[in-house]
């Protein structure tokens, strides 16, 4: 997890960029001003629903993009990393399970990030560049299989960040 995590920060660079993007055009007098009353009482509980929302944004996703069922997914919370999981319990193609790996951070990153870039709003805008941030991992999963074709089928880990790449039903190929 150490290497996954070190290899997944380069695209932390895209919530630098968000900052700096919101910064051009308002200035850094929004972002201060948030970040000044940006007390624990309320960053800790928007970030743990944004974390919870996160999960389930990836499960729903999922669920839609590769036409799952309930049963096919797995809700949960691992007491080892004290994080919740979403877990899609079966292969899907590759463009559903990116579908899926990438909506939390459309939804809760670069959603947020441009609703302050419209409003000028410095709380909005860090929220984004959190949620942006907490999405480096799943900018590596989706660069780690760039390369594998649209249509082979994806597993996702069923403990660990990554999954397993099919090149058809019987054969696994590679795992990220």
């Amino acid at each position: 997890m150490l290497k996954a995590q070190s290899a997944s920060l380069p695209f932390g660079l895209f919530a630098v960029a968000e900052f700096f993007l919101f910064a051009a055009v308002w200035g850094f007098e929004p972002v201060k001003s948030a970040g000044d009353i940006l007390l624990p009482w309320y960053f800790f509980p928007i970030f743990i629903v944004g974390i919870v929302l996160h999960e389930l944004i990836h499960g729903l996703a999922w669920m839609f993009a590769g036409k799952l069922s309930f049963k096919e997914m797995k809700f949960g919370f691992q007491v080892k990393t004290l994080t919740p999981y979403a877990h899609c319990t079966v292969p899907v193609p590759k463009s559903a399970y990116v579908i899926g790996t990438m909506m939390p951070v459309i939804v809760l990153g670069f959603g947020p990030f441009l609703v302050s870039i419209a409003n000028g709003n410095g709380w909005i805008l860090l929220f984004g560049v959190l949620f942006t941030f907490a999405a480096v991992g799943d900018f590596l999963i989706v660069w780690l299989i760039r390369t594998v074709p649209w249509n082979a089928m994806v597993e996702d880990h069923p403990e660990n960040a990554g999954c397993f790449v099919y090149e058809n039903e019987t054969e696994e190929s590679e795992q990220k």
